[in-house]
């Protein structure tokens, strides 16, 4: 399972928890608390907190498990109680909700810092690497495939880009992930210089011969990228396939080719995406809102029928103790002490019975969500590198494919250099 979690404060937090735009929640556990909700159970962590100097009360863990693993509610609570001990939280209060969402069911575990006793807040040293570690335990008991940044952290994914890769990319309106990845999937996909040429100018793109690297690719927008670095290939590998670089058209040359098709790149681009995406999407997210409506009413329907199931066995169980003489008898004779060991049992029995079935009815309806959220996935991918939106100013495009290669690298350190040397740049946003 991997596991993130943070110290904070309360603000917000109940809120998200119980955050509607999930398709199921549940607070699974409420305990340690004199309140039976979770509203309650965080206004009175953070009431204790004022008695002492903690600001943030609250260690709040996320547990996500594979999104091809069945996880039960016992392996959750196995992995809240390992959490707790591993950070000397044992016996804390807690709290545990799922979430659901596209048919992907986590876990969020928050406990109590303060400690009512002695009136301060448990520090947590190290609490990340002791949850990586926790992490990768878990991974390996349950046989699940380890991430490769887990297995050895050399084996990182060879689309990972730079800090300037990915604002430049960002300006550009451009996930620059995306791009590495198409780029990559043309040079997987074709063995000749002819076929990459083919492959990248599906996409927009132009090989061409660089001013300082043999092989280069000319996008649409005017950015220029190295073949080697943005497919992961040594740059004698990608000379022994494409061959000699003079071959090729300048970059300019590769510039003035964009100018001429940039209208039809645009309306091809934005044809493909309004066509495939929108009305596609919308029919499956119609779809899927109506299976979860659907599943929501089925499980509405399967806790009352336990729930009654439950009254019932308990009234069978507490008929078996008798009244006035005989229940006297039983007492004297030990028969009282065996019936509430008969009670015990069959009541533990019949809650892991409701809880393995719940499971299971879980389960069916993920394996029923599965079906549209993979055609949702297939989708994405078959959009996989095109733009996210088309640009309408196409003079202001032009204008920058007109630019010289040397105004280009002056604008770019200008935008590097900071404003004086105490400066540490600005703060960049990695919202994907």
């Amino acid at each position: 399972m991997i596991l993130k979690a943070s110290q904070r404060s309360g603000k917000g937090l109940a809120r998200h928890l119980l955050d509607s735009e999930n398709d199921f929640v549940e607070v699974h556990e409420v305990s340690g608390f004199l309140s039976d909700d979770l509203t309650g159970a965080f206004k009175e962590i953070e009431a204790i907190s004022m008695g002492t100097k903690c600001r943030q009360p609250f260690f709040s863990i996320s547990i996500s498990p594979p999104a091809d693993a069945k996880v039960t509610v016992e392996m959750f609570e196995d992995a809240a109680n390992r959490i707790a001990e591993a950070n000397g939280l044992t016996g804390q209060p807690r709290v545990i909700v799922f979430h659901e969402k596209e048919s992907r069911r986590h876990a969020h575990l928050v406990i109590s810092r303060i400690d009512a006793e002695t009136m301060t807040a448990k520090n947590l040293p190290h609490f990340k690497n002791k949850l990586q570690a926790l992490s990768r335990d878990l991974f390996i008991e349950n046989e699940w495939n380890l991430p490769p940044g887990m297995r050895d952290r050399t084996l990182k994914s060879p689309t990972n880009v730079t800090l300037a890769e990915w604002q430049s990319a960002k300006r550009r309106g451009k996930n620059a992930i995306d791009q590495k990845k198409l780029i990559q999937q043309c040079w997987a996909a074709s063995d000749s210089k002819a076929g990459f040429e083919a492959a990248l100018k599906d996409h927009g793109y132009i090989l061409a011969k660089g001013n300082r690297r043999s092989h280069v690719i000319v996008c649409h927008d005017g950015e220029i990228m190295a073949v080697a670095r943005s497919t992961g290939q040594k740059t004698k590998a990608v000379r022994e396939r494409l061959g000699d670089a003079d071959q090729l058209p300048s970059v300019e040359q590769a510039m003035q080719q964009h100018k001429q098709n940039v209208r039809g790149q645009f309306v091809r681009m934005a044809g493909e995406v309004r066509c495939d995406q929108t009305d596609r999407r919308r029919d499956l997210e119609n779809q899927r809102r109506a299976l979860i409506a659907e599943h929501k009413q089925e499980r509405q329907k399967f806790d009352k029928g336990q729930k009654l199931r439950w009254d019932k066995e308990c009234i069978t169980r507490q008929r078996r103790f008798k009244t006035g003489l005989g229940g006297l008898w039983q007492r004297l004779t030990g028969q009282q002490r065996r019936i509430e060991e008969q009670n015990t049992a069959e009541s533990h029995a019949a809650l892991v019975r409701d809880r393995d079935q719940r499971q299971r009815l879980i389960q069916a309806q993920h394996e029923e969500q599965n079906v549209i959220q993979k055609t949702r996935v297939q989708l994405r991918q078959q959009a996989f590198g095109l733009i996210d939106k088309m640009r309408s100013d196409r003079d202001r495009l032009i204008a920058k494919l007109s630019e010289t290669p040397t105004a280009r690298v002056n604008k770019r350190a200008t935008r590097r250099q900071p404003a004086n040397k105490h400066e540490q740049g600005p703060d960049f946003d990695f919202d994907m």
